[in-house]
């Protein structure tokens, strides 16, 4: 530190004024301390009174969006702060607050850090140290400001409702002539009230009508369970070249995209959000280093839990997905729709999906090119494998525009019977 040469040069100069008796080492000697005590005081008062806010409009946010957070250094006291650094500690790629700045005496100082979220994950936002000297650097203080904020980021999702995605087709069917004792938003008529039957079931309009009890009858709901199955073994999913996004191109999510596990990821959000915005019942499967499944369900909750699990996922399973498919085939019943995205070349999970297919579970494979990312593998035994067998699948490349691809897949869905 620079006070510990001064204090040296003060002490020598202590030594040589007593072995030569002259005065200038004495006045040198009280002005060395005099600046030793000034700077020493004006240290202890550079970071006094200031207080900092840090603010994001939400805590949420997906893979291409803008996050905006804003900083408020407020100067409480009286004396000027002639440079305060402020030092950001926050672990979000990009993004960073830190600078230098002076303060007037109650004075307010702004300003805001723009981030593009290239990455999904949690993230924290913080923790901030401030630091400040005096005017001759001798005495540096530091005040750690330890609060910090999560911040969330989701995959991108790629807009699908402005197209007719083939893949819709895979849930619904024939309404099925059949009653049940669930109620179901299927209503198929009215029956006169019996003992057992469940007061959520009268239909009281009816019932005021007729002047008795009359109780609804449901029909099972037609609409299928659509599952994703999301592949996570680890050895078949390729990291592209790094990407840099621009303004002008970072509305498309493709531009953040550089790796097979990305696309996957993003493919599988997508589709979720699309099938749920329909109001069906969405599960997901994915097999990363622990194997998570998500029952079917419906709603914008489900949607915001396989978004909070997919901001997470990590491709570094070793499970095959053929044997993914064959452990989960219990939960894919006659009306099942299947939603297959993997990276993967070993053509062993396109004969175990065309077994499924077998047994009336429609099925679509999403298959990501990972020779475009930079693999040596090729996907051309697979899509070939996939064609011979009549599996329909999209095949999607290292830039391609999602919206377009995943509406053309190559293949058409018998419909139920």
């Amino acid at each position: 530190m620079g006070w510990i040469r001064v204090a040296v040069l003060a002490g020598v100069i202590v030594f040589l004024s007593q072995l030569n008796r002259w005065v200038v080492f004495d006045k040198l000697f009280f002005v060395l301390l005099g600046l030793l005590v000034l700077a020493f005081a004006w240290s202890r008062a550079a970071l006094s009174g200031l207080v900092v806010t840090r603010r994001t409009a939400s805590d949420r946010a997906h893979v291409g969006d803008l996050l905006i957070e804003q900083v408020e250094l407020e100067n409480r006291s009286r004396f000027n702060k002639l440079w305060v650094e402020v030092i950001d500690y926050s672990d979000l790629p990009g993004h960073c607050l830190s600078r230098v700045v002076s303060l007037p005496g109650h004075t307010v100082i702004r300003w805001r850090a723009k981030t593009w979220c290239t990455r999904r994950g949690r993230f924290r936002l913080g923790p901030m140290v401030l630091r400040a000297s005096d005017p001759f650097g001798l005495f540096e203080r530091r005040l750690v400001i330890p609060a910090t904020h999560e911040l969330v980021v989701y995959p991108a999702l790629v807009d699908l409702t402005t197209v007719r995605l083939p893949a819709g087709e895979l849930p619904g069917g024939n309404a099925l002539q059949k009653r049940t004792p669930n109620v179901t938003p299927n209503v198929a008529g009215v029956r006169q009230y019996q003992p057992g039957d469940s007061f959520n079931r009268i239909a009281w309009s009816v019932s005021a009508r007729t002047g008795q009890l009359m109780v609804k009858e449901f029909e099972l709901d037609p609409s299928t369970d659509v599952w994703l199955v999301l592949d996570g073994e680890g050895r078949h999913h390729v990291r592209g070249g790094e990407r840099l996004a621009d303004t002008a191109a970072a509305s498309k999510p493709e531009v953040f995209l550089d790796s097979t596990e990305e696309y996957a990821v993003t493919i599988t959000a997508s589709l979720a959000r699309y099938f749920l915005d329909q109001n069906r019942a969405v599960g997901l499967i994915a097999q990363g280093a622990t194997p998570v499944v998500l029952p079917a369900d419906r709603g914008a909750r489900h949607l915001l839990k396989i978004l909070e699990f997919l901001a997470v996922f990590r491709a570094d399973g070793t499970t095959s997905l053929q044997a993914v498919l064959l452990g989960e085939q219990a939960r894919f019943g006659r009306q099942s729709a299947l939603i297959v995205v993997t990276p993967s070349t070993d053509e062993a999970w396109v004969r175990a999906l065309a077994e499924l297919m077998a047994r009336s579970i429609r099925s679509l494979a999403v298959v990501v090119e990972p020779s475009t990312f930079g693999g040596e593998a090729s996907s051309l035994i697979v899509v070939s494998e996939l064609t011979a067998l009549g599996v329909p699948f999209v095949l999607v490349k290292n830039g391609d525009d999602l919206r377009r691809v995943l509406a053309m897949p190559t293949g058409l869905m018998a419909p139920s019977r």
